[in-house]
């Protein structure tokens, strides 16, 4: 039993300047439910991904990892809302490649992705595939390539909209290559998939995923993969390197950011715990196997000079081909 006057000791001291209470006394990071929020749609890719490792996390972390879907403005909304919120590690977000387009294609950003948020583990990449109508007159990339150069302006390439992931991959490659395509944006995925298999536009470039269900109805075929390796959605389908174009990537990009005033500790955790979760062989299963992602754990370091060079490629692609998003 603890004496009335050694106890009064106890306090005093823990009152003085630099002396703090037991760890006991406080408590450990995590002690509540983590909101993770999406700038998409449930359904989307980057809320499978979410719903996916924020399971995993939860299982690690010892406490709830809820999907809060916040949509609009390409997941600007979204981002906004986590700089806004505390930066005690109860807020994060499981963005895509939106967030490093969204400063090349939008004037008004209300916040600066690098100085205003923190990169805290990268997830993976999905492949995009370079589709095209099935009765354009090419087999492979080297003849498209070719049937482009020799049509300029005759080719129309779709989109899930103006500033999108699919846009941005279509207008690199546009770029890369000096070829002269027209634009149509669609008002998502799934209308531009059905455009490319109805005739209406020549050209699409979509993930694996998409890419995948539009090629087995024998409408559509896929000349080209983003990525190091073939995608196991699409075996047969060479990647750009293969098809003769080297170090092109337009693959989307998924991890996990927060505020800028994030703790370094819980950056470390929760970049820890990331990488221990894409180890699982179930969420393998559901990532890998099935949806074909392509998954690269990394330091928080890497995963913010990633988001840095994402940034820097977009915004060159935004200037020279002119693309503006409202």
């Amino acid at each position: 039993m603890i004496h009335r006057r050694s106890l009064l000791k106890v306090l005093t001291a823990m009152s003085l300047p630099g002396v703090t209470a037991p760890a006991f006394s406080q408590a450990a990071y995590p002690f509540k439910t983590i909101n993770m929020v999406c700038g998409f749609a449930a359904g989307s890719a980057t809320d499978v991904v979410a719903r996916v490792v924020g399971n995993k996390l939860s299982e690690r972390l010892g406490q709830p990892v809820v999907v809060q879907n916040v949509t609009g403005a390409a997941s600007t909304i979204a981002a906004d809302n986590v700089i806004r919120a505390p930066a005690d590690g109860y807020t994060l977000i499981t963005v895509s490649s939106a967030i490093t387009i969204a400063p090349a294609v939008y004037n008004n950003l209300k916040f600066d992705v690098e100085k205003d948020m923190v990169a805290i583990a990268n997830i993976g990449f999905l492949p995009t595939v370079l589709m095209v109508n099935d009765a354009l007159p090419v087999r492979n990339f080297t003849e498209f390539v070719d049937y482009a150069k020799k049509n300029p302006g005759k080719l129309n390439y779709g989109s899930s909209g103006t500033g999108g992931s699919t846009h941005m991959a279509a207008a690199l490659l546009a770029q890369t290559l000096g070829l002269s395509m027209t634009h149509v944006p669609y008002r998502g995925n799934g209308p531009a998939g059905q455009a490319l298999m109805a005739g209406e536009i020549q050209v699409l470039m979509d993930t694996t995923v998409l890419a995948a269900q539009s090629v087995k109805t024998n409408r559509v075929r896929a000349l080209a993969v983003t990525g190091a390796s073939r995608s196991a959605a699409l075996p047969d389908v060479p990647t750009f390197r293969e098809a003769g174009l080297a170090n092109f990537d337009a693959s989307v990009m998924f991890g996990i950011m927060g505020s800028k005033n994030l703790p370094r500790a819980v950056v470390e955790r929760i970049n820890r715990e990331v990488g221990e979760a894409l180890k699982d062989p179930g969420l393998q299963n559901q990532l890998v196997k099935t949806g074909g992602l392509q998954l690269t754990p990394g330091s928080p370091e890497q995963f913010a000079q990633l988001i840095s060079d994402d940034i820097a490629k977009w915004r060159k692609v935004a200037t020279q081909m002119g693309i503006r998003a409202e």
